[in-house]
């Protein structure tokens, strides 16, 4: 999948930035970049379903390799 970043300015001049088909934590790579990019300061952030959908798809084969290991 193709990554990449959304990036929107408000009309009050704020900006806001997603990532699309970026899993896991390595979105974060992402946040100081933006902020060098735009020259702007991180106030807060959310993560998308893409992070959840794989830390669950990590945690499961994980789980599933333990039960395989102790068996």
């Amino acid at each position: 999948m193709t990554h990449r970043v959304t990036v929107t300015i408000g009309r009050d001049g704020s900006i806001s930035a997603e990532t699309h088909g970026v899993t896991g934590s390595k979105c974060l790579d992402y946040i100081p970049l933006l902020e060098d990019m735009l020259d702007a300061e991180t106030v807060t952030s959310e993560f998308t379903e893409d992070y959840r959908r794989t830390e669950t798809t990590t945690e499961n084969t994980a789980n599933r390799q333990q039960t395989q290991w102790n068996s």
